[in-house]
């Protein structure tokens, strides 16, 4: 993954949704057999509560989000991604290697709700 990559997440229903930026240090997106968006999810998604926030607490990105209070105007907290979708261009050795990732999952209840809107098909 380039260190450069920005992501974006509309599951606004996860603990880890910090106002469309991920708060989470590495998020696993699954879909080994996936030829197309839907087909994938970031089974990071945890729906926000207590319990989840206490146990999503190892995988905060703790000096992403102080960087991020302090620079507004562009996204400098993204976690790294691990990436199952061996079909998907942006599959480098099983990470992420996409420079803006979108994660989709508006009123996503569990992981299934999630995908990776910025998976691209290898054909």
């Amino acid at each position: 993954m380039s260190t450069s990559t920005k992501l974006m997440c509309s599951a606004g229903t996860c603990v880890n949704n910090m106002n469309g930026l991920c708060t989470a240090s590495t998020i696993n997106v699954h879909g080994i057999k996936a030829n197309a968006a839907v087909d994938t999810e970031c089974e990071t998604f945890a729906e926000k509560g207590v319990k989840n926030a206490i146990s999503n607490l190892v995988n905060m990105n703790i000096s992403g989000e102080i960087r991020q209070v302090f620079n507004k105007d562009s996204i400098v907290m993204s976690p790294r991604i691990k990436c199952e979708a061996v079909h998907c261009n942006y599959n480098d050795h099983k990470l992420c290697s996409a420079r803006n990732v979108q994660i989709y999952g508006p009123g996503a209840a569990t992981s299934e709700g999630t995908q990776c809107d910025t998976f691209s098909d290898k054909k």
